[in-house]
């Protein structure tokens, strides 16, 4: 028995970003109802022209807000389904007490009190990350593999999946898990190496590769499927999102540079805690139909361009 999208009203958590701006445009396309709460109306990015046309609803709110969120779940009594896509790794300080702070008021209260204003609930998708699995006990990494998470990020992604399968067992309420491992592609604003090594690459600015790690990059149009998919079928599971193949960090700065066709020196810099990690899919292709399409080449032409229109349309501003 599928959930059927159609008419049904959804609530996106952190829809102006990179995920949950494609997932709303898809979910439209299915002719579903979208709620987006964002922390900042000056800050919608993507979806700025839904919001404008009264294609979806905004509301603006800051998860960590405890009165906020009361004042909002009035406008929130007739949300169907939940897609809790809102949380925030920073990269350039991920094991600072400030970035454990924000995951316990963002990824844990903040979820806590947002399930407390959603009174009907059909089903909640949650996208946790491989981040739980911190460097894992082997690869390619599956379900059953060990949680040691080695950032707060992780441990805060892994203590609120806890929290929503108390809440959807006390409340009978389907809840789909998604660990989601490294994901890349157009409109890709966080602070990974992939737009990192775009932006220098484009200004022919000399890049920094710290050690030769590798990661299991999945493009965001895999990653929109595949949450459509687990929408549909909605049931209690746990699924890896990734592709099943890793990438070098030096393949990666090296296909960017060729693309780019940049001037840029590579500076080889040694780092010791480094590690590979690579999903084990197997679960995701036999239960949730999936399949993913891009490769990693085609993918990085698609996020290359992107960025190069983003910068251009700064130039002309």
């Amino acid at each position: 028995m599928t959930f059927k999208i159609a008419g049904k009203n959804f609530l996106i958590t952190g829809g102006t970003g990179q995920i949950g701006s494609f997932l709303t445009e898809k979910l439209l396309d299915n002719e579903s109802n979208v709620t987006v709460i964002g922390r900042n109306s000056h800050n919608l990015k993507e979806i700025e022209y839904l919001v404008d046309t009264k294609k979806i609803k905004f509301v603006e709110c800051d998860l960590t807000n405890e009165n906020k969120i009361k004042t909002i779940g009035p406008l929130l009594q007739d949300i169907d389904f939940l897609v809790h896509l809102s949380s925030e790794f920073r990269f350039t300080e991920p094991n600072s007490i400030s970035s454990a702070h924000h995951t316990v008021e963002l990824d844990i209260k903040g979820t806590i009190l947002l399930l407390q204003q959603l009174k009907r609930l059909q089903g909640i998708l949650f996208t946790s990350s491989v981040a739980v699995y911190g460097k894992p006990s082997y690869t390619p990494t599956d379900e059953l593999c060990t949680i040691k998470p080695i950032s707060f990020y992780g441990n805060g992604k892994f203590a609120t999946e806890k929290y929503l399968k108390l809440h959807s067992n006390n409340k009978n309420i389907p809840l789909t898990i998604l660990r989601i491992s490294t994901v890349y592609g157009q409109r890709n604003r966080s602070d990974q190496i992939i737009p990192i090594f775009t932006g220098k690459a484009l200004r022919n600015e000399p890049i920094e590769l710290h050690g030769n790690s590798s990661r299991d990059y999945v493009h965001i149009s895999d990653v929109i499927e595949a949450i459509m998919n687990a929408i549909k079928l909605n049931q209690n599971n746990l699924f890896n999102i990734g592709t099943g193949t890793k990438i070098s960090n030096h393949f990666i700065l090296k296909k960017i540079i060729e693309i780019t066709k940049s001037e840029s020196e590579i500076l080889h810099l040694e780092k010791s805690n480094g590690y590979d990690f690579m999903c084990d899919i197997s679960k995701a292709i036999a239960k949730l139909d999936i399949d993913p399409k891009v490769s990693i080449e085609k993918g990085l032409v698609d996020e290359i361009s992107w960025h190069r229109e983003e910068i251009q349309k700064q130039n002309t501003h």
